[in-house]
């Protein structure tokens, strides 16, 4: 038995805001320039979450890189992240099974092509990925680095799934 793609981003859901809580409890005396990074990658997530939302849909996502210039805060990028992973749960459930190939434009200005379950794919191991590093980082600066696996995510359902945003 495999695992779906909506209880699959909720998983991803629940990481980021547990990510982004841990993030909140670091010291911004001490860590302060180890907490703009932390906040910056998980704004990376977000913008890259919000590229391949505008891809799925066919329309222009307006991003021209993978970041953004200015740094959000934790309880702004919290909130975006939300809205953001809730228009993914709306999403999967009907579309991710489509076999059609979706072409789109990479913020470098080539070209791509992907099915919407590939897309959903991406979003979900990127993020994995960057939350991977940022775990490290809170840890290095003295904080609690969250247990964002799915293992403790499908044992503390639903409780913790529907974590709210800061």
């Amino acid at each position: 038995m495999t695992l779906d793609i909506t209880t699959l981003i909720s998983f991803k859901r629940w990481a980021d805001q547990l990510t982004l809580k841990a993030i909140a409890t670091i010291d911004d005396a001490l860590y302060a320039e180890q907490k703009k990074i932390m906040i910056r990658l998980m704004n990376h997530i977000y913008v890259v979450d919000e590229i391949f939302k505008g891809n799925l849909q066919g329309i222009d996502h307006g991003y021209r890189a993978l970041n953004t210039l200015e740094t959000p805060t934790i309880s702004e990028l919290s909130h975006a992240m939300a809205r953001c992973s809730d228009w993914y749960l709306s999403y999967a459930p009907h579309q991710a099974s489509s076999t059609q190939p979706i072409a789109f434009t990479y913020v470098d200005g080539s070209q791509g092509s992907m099915r919407a379950c590939e897309m959903l794919e991406h979003v979900l191991h990127h993020s994995s990925y960057h939350r991977g590093a940022v775990g490290w980082l809170i840890g290095q600066a003295g904080g609690i680095p969250p247990k964002d696996v799915i293992g403790v995510f499908l044992r503390e359902q639903p409780a913790l799934s529907e974590t709210p945003a800061l």
